[in-house]
């Protein structure tokens, strides 16, 4: 008999395990141990419990529960093939097999395979009764006939090889529950992880499942941040495809002695192994063990290298396709023992507001009120999981009253759950980098300061062990140093732990060793209650309450004062009441300053008492100072300072002897216009490297400078010839001379300058000879002549500079002669980006160099046409060309290859508000060069992640109103598109998604000046009755940059993370599931961003999750919009074949080749 539903099923539940069995032979043996087992083991299985069939076809509670199970376990037995029901139900197995790939397990129980496959003994006495009894439809006996043969070629178990019924019992028990674990990797199990599933992809990607050779994983970052989570998320998913695994957690708190003991014991299932094993000597048997078992092994929150080694000393040779995950606050304990290494990052801040919301309103959901609420909360946690969910957990049920005072009461004392993780990181620091840790808490890193690089930190903290001290910080997490400048930053959550540490070291202000809250500096300045236990002192004025009156002696006890920073604003509405004397604020005589800034500082002398023979860096911008010191005294011992910022100081009379600043190596004295010259002693300040005179608009003298300058900015002084000693300058990289007014000519031997590489001579408005250059200059990559009378580019000029990659000619007036010079040569041959933009005499732009990439030609007025764009363009801005009418040739983009990579990972064409261009080019040629942007971007996903550092997006943006016919388009206005898909919609073809619309901007422009919109995407899967299964937000939020768009225009996008890899990869093991959804729902936000820095967004939330435009409005800024399926035989050979045949230029037309034939639903 069929196998049938047990008892305690329904047909509406989903199944683990459906039983095919004939009644008859096993029902009360081999089927009811499996049935039995399986249940003991929590494996839901569905077993017939009728003993007698009805009917020839099998029930729909039957055909129900096998489409609803993940496996099916078919026991083949003598008289299987008599039963028409158990027929039936391996049909519909095999085609649920096809369909959805469910995992099929034959049994051959008392009866040989091949005996199924051919149908002889028994099953063929079966089918001679079934012939007979089915000849008027013999094709459902062959599809049985099929269905069998089909069975036998699948991996099965046979009777025959297992000695008794319990033992063939355990082993499809076994193969089950591996085959169960395997599957269970979905979105479901993670569903409150949120953001962890990408960040497990990548993690995952690291593992390299499958792969022969043995690898070690670190997983590391700050407390809280998840790591715990995400190995045990991982070794949950991985488990069952090693022998044997094992997770050992909180290593940091359990000796060494016992990880080893539970490592060896959870591996081997043998506790006798523990005598034969020693610490750091590996025991031969235990080793050669090791090394023939495919193990996963998980230690978590390992500190040191040491505790590391003690436990798996000797035994990292493991065997071929191990893995070991070892998770770390400290980078450094896994750099020692692998390079593959994944930093667990915050959250960002949708992520972080899923996870808040899950614990403080469970299923509930909030009130405006408290969603205000709640994004200060998240803001507060800054994407660490650990402190959103406590707080979550601690701010649930409360009323919005307390969730108030709670959130206040946060800013001065942060939560204690909260600190107790994060402190031990700081706990196992020695004391010189708890001392470091603090003063980037209190300083470096403090709200409202500036951003300090490493190399700043290094040299003003002035410590033999900075660098050191730094690093470790790093690698534990304690501190982040990002970006080319090596900017340091630190997590809020921890920079308000060193902030509390430091508030707990006394309760006067004037006893603590840093100050940075305003109303304790004021009170401490007021009262002169400062003492020698001050360190460090930051104090933003737009923090205070009321105007601060100092006392003179404010200062003259903190003798260990080390850090000084006081920041002004000119719309600060309090401010210091200083007393009135010559010289101000009396400080204490002491030589520890390392770092003095005062911005708007308000006297005219430095402050007396200050020995700034320590100091590093001093910051005095916008200051009142006419002088530093007496000029006549001898020079100050100033050998420690390094950076000097002395900019907008307007009343400066005279740069501050720095001759004893021998390791001096920025000077900034930008706008500072009561200067006249620098001071000859310039040219002995060796390590000088930068020097800003820019806007000291009346120096005429600029001379004796340091040999080693590498950065010159003289733009907008009053020279009217470029100083004879520049030509000296063998190391200049970087020479500014825009807005030298009186700067008529260029010395011809600027071309001795051999590591130059940029040059701006932008706004020189006298300047009307290009200098030849009799040398060729094989470093000078940047030029600026914007606003220019320059009228000529001598010929030998343009051979000679043989880097050239970037020129700047907007708003010359003579700009049609220069590009004639310029497109006449042939050795422009590294010339990428080129500006004409602003050029009102610019009529026509000729044939450009072939290698250029960018194009800047935005409010030409008057330019009419591009004679051809070159093959090798990416970037084009031809916005408020009023004029434009035709391209009369539009170069074929080459194929993505790898030496240009980085050029191809964005392409962008803007013809904002050029209304009279050509039909013919905003029907077709525009259009069609998007779709094979588009298309070869979205062939190219492994080239591009392998040998490119950016992103790929594309943007084509013009007038018109028609979304091409490669989109299934949505008419009328809305925000959103119901796609009905085919069952083959992802097939080996598939290669992701575009989008399309056409913007009304016109009424919101009117209203307030934007300057940019930002647009993103989310995508449903659903089922065929509307419910969503799958929701999916698109990484990529576009910022389209514009101002105002006249009329109706097309926008069509395409990014990296819609194509098919990375959307696979995002929806992780859902995807087979994914693929079979048949109907999609792409919703799009748009929000405006106004030149003022306030935002519009017009949005509401829709069951919690998608934002879309509400308001009647914002509706109608949408006018259409489009989705394209991208597929790669249809659409490539179609587009290629059209690209081939017919070079696009102005007088071609084409047909587009529609999209693969979808049902589109419009959602308004």
């Amino acid at each position: 008999m069929a196998p049938s539903s047990s008892s305690s099923s329904s047909s509406s539940e989903k199944h683990d395990v459906f039983i095919s069995f004939r009644g008859v032979d096993t029902r009360d043996g081999l089927t009811s141990f499996l049935y039995e087992a399986l249940r003991n083991k929590a494996i839901q299985a569905y077993m017939d419990v009728r003993e007698f069939e009805t009917g020839d076809e099998i029930s729909p509670a039957l055909m129900n529960a096998i489409k609803s199970s993940k496996i099916s376990v078919v026991i083949f037995s003598e008289n299987y093939a008599s039963s028409t029901w158990c027929l039936n139900e391996l049909v519909q197995i095999l085609e649920c097999k096809k369909t959805t790939r469910q995992i099929v397990v034959p049994v051959f129980y008392q009866i040989d395979a091949f005996m199924v496959r051919d149908q002889t003994g028994s099953y063929a006495v079966a089918f001679e009764k079934h012939e007979e009894r089915f000849k008027n439809d013999i094709e459902k006996v062959n599809q049985w006939r099929k269905a069998l043969k089909d069975a036998t070629y699948l991996h099965g178990l046979d009777s025959k090889e297992y000695r008794s019924g319990p033992m063939l019992v355990r082993k499809i028990v076994n193969d089950i529950w591996l085959q169960l674990r395997k599957k269970q990797t979905s979105n479901h199990h993670y569903k409150e992880l949120f953001g962890f599933e990408q960040r497990m992809n990548k993690i995952q990607r690291l593992l390299s499942i499958g792969s022969t050779d043995a690898r070690i994983i670190g997983i590391c970052g700050m407390g809280g941040i998840g790591k715990t989570t995400l190995a045990s998320a991982i070794y949950q998913k991985n488990y069952p495809f090693f022998e044997g695994h094992c997770f050992l957690e909180n290593v940091r708190e359990v000796s060494a002695g016992h990880s080893r003991y539970k490592l060896l014991t959870e591996l081997f299932n043998d506790r006798a192994i523990q005598s034969l094993d020693t610490p750091f000597v590996v025991s031969p048997f235990i080793g050669d063990r090791f090394r023939r078992k495919k193990v996963l092994i998980v230690l978590d929150d390992v500190d040191s290298s040491t505790n590391l080694e003690a436990i798996i000393k000797g035994y990292e040779e493991v065997d071929s396709g191990s893995r070991i995950i070892v998770t770390s606050r400290d980078a450094h304990v896994l750099k020692n023992v692998t390079k593959h290494i994944y930093e667990v990052r915050v959250l960002d801040a949708y992520e972080s507001l899923d996870l808040f919301r899950l614990h403080a309103f469970k299923k509930e959901r909030p009130a405006e009120d408290f969603e205000r609420q709640s994004e200060r909360v998240v803001h507060y946690a800054y994407g660490n999981p650990l402190a959103l969910k406590v707080l979550g957990c601690f701010l649930y049920s409360r009323p919005i009253e307390e969730w108030k005072n709670a959130l206040k009461k946060l800013e001065m004392v942060p939560h204690n759950d909260i600190q107790k993780v994060l402190r031990i990181s700081y706990e196992g620091l020695d004391d010189m980098q708890k001392d470091m840790f603090l003063d980037i808490a209190c300083f470096f890193a403090c709200p409202y300061s500036v951003m300090f690089s490493r190399n700043a930190v290094e040299s003003i903290h002035g410590s033999s062990t900075a660098k050191i001290d730094i690093s470790v910080l790093e690698e534990k997490s304690l501190i982040t140093i990002r970006g080319d400048y090596q900017e340091i930053s630190m997590h809020n959550l921890l920079q308000k732990m060193g902030l509390t540490m430091v508030c707990e070291e006394h309760k006067e202000p004037g006893n603590r060793s840093r100050l940075w809250i305003p109303e304790d500096i004021s009170h401490v300045l007021e009262t002169a209650s400062g003492t020698d236990k001050i360190k460090s002192i930051t104090l933003h004025l737009c923090g205070l309450q009321k105007d601060v009156k100092l006392s003179p002696a404010a200062f003259s006890k903190m003798s260990n004062l080390q850090y000084f920073q006081i920041i002004s604003h000119k719309n600060a509405k309090f401010r210091l009441l200083l007393p009135d004397n010559r010289h101000g604020l009396e400080f204490h005589p002491s030589n520890k300053l390392r770092y003095f800034c005062w911005t708007f500082y308000p006297y005219k002398y430095f402050p007396l008492g200050i020995i700034p023979e320590n100091l590093v860096q001093m910051e005095l911008t916008s200051s009142q100072l006419v002088e530093f010191w007496n000029e006549d005294q001898q020079a100050r011992a100033l050998e420690k300072l390094k950076f000097l910022e002395l900019h907008d100081s307007k009343n400066l009379t005279q740069i501050p002897n720095l001759s004893r600043a021998i390791n001096i190596e920025r000077i900034c004295l930008a706008r500072c216009r009561s200067l006249v010259q620098v001071p000859p002693y310039f040219k002995n300040l060796h390590k000088l490297q930068i020097l800003n005179l820019w806007d000291c608009s009346n120096l005429v003298y600029v001379e004796d400078l340091s040999m080693n300058l590498s950065h010159l900015h003289l733009g907008g002084t009053a020279i009217e010839a470029v100083p004879s000693s520049v030509g000296c300058l063998a190391g200049l990289v970087e020479l500014k001379l825009h807005d030298c007014r009186r700067l008529k000519i260029l010395p011809t031997n600027i071309c001795k300058l051999k590591s130059l590489q940029s040059l701006d001579l932008s706004g020189c408005l006298n300047l009307e000879t290009f200098p030849e250059i009799l040398e060729p200059m094989k470093c000078l990559k940047h030029i600026s002549l914007s606003g220019t009378m320059i009228k000529k580019l001598p010929q030998s000029s343009i051979e000679n500079l043989n880097a050239l990659s970037q020129l700047d000619l907007s708003c010359c007036k003579n700009i049609e002669f220069l590009l004639s010079d310029l497109c006449c040569s042939r050795n422009i041959d590294k010339l990428v980006r080129l500006s004409v933009s602003y050029c009102e005499n610019l009529h026509s732009i000729p044939e450009l160099p072939p290698c250029l990439k960018y194009l800047d030609a935005r409010h030409c007025e008057n330019l009419k046409s591009i004679q051809k764009l070159p093959s090798s363009l990416r970037f084009l801005d031809a916005g408020d060309c009023n004029t434009l009418e035709t391209i009369s040739s539009w170069g074929r983009t080459p194929l993505i290859e790898e030496h240009s990579c980085f050029f191809l990972m964005s392409c962008s064409y803007r013809f904002d508000n050029c209304q009279r261009l050509e039909q013919n080019l905003t029907r077709n040629i525009i259009p069609h060069a998007a779709s094979l942007e588009i298309l070869r971007a979205a062939r190219s996903p492994r080239k591009l992640e392998s040998n490119c550092f950016h992103r790929l997006s594309i943007l084509f943006c013009y007038p018109g109103d028609a979304i091409p016919n490669y989109f299934i388009s949505h008419i009328d206005p809305g925000t959103s598109i119901d796609v009905e898909l085919p069952s083959n919609w992802c097939d080996a073809n598939f290669l992701g998604f575009a989008f399309c619309f056409v913007l009304n901007l016109s009424e919101v422009s009117r209203e307030k000046l934007f300057d940019h919109i930002k647009i993103e995407c989310a995508v449903s899967f659903m089922t065929d009755d509307g419910d969503v299964e799958y929701r999916y937000k698109v990484p990529v939020k576009w910022d389209f940059h514009c101002s105002t768009l006249n009329s109706d225009h097309v926008l069509i996008l395409y990014d990296h993370d819609l194509c098919y890899k990375n959307i696979q990869e995002n929806f992780g093991a859902n995807w087979p599931s994914i693929s079979t959804f048949t109907k999609a729902s792409f919703s799009f936000r748009l929000s405006l961003h106004y030149v003022d820095g306030s935002k519009d967004s017009d949005f509401q939330e829709i069951d919690g999750w998608v934002p879309y435009l509400a308001c009647s409005r914002c509706r109608k800024m949408i006018n259409k919009c489009g989705v394209w399926l991208i597929y790669d035989q249809e659409d490539g050979w179609k587009l290629m074949n059209m690209d081939q045949n017919s070079q696009v230029s102005g007088g071609s037309t084409h047909e587009f080749p529609p999209p693969r034939k979808l049902k589109l639903v419009a959602k308004i």
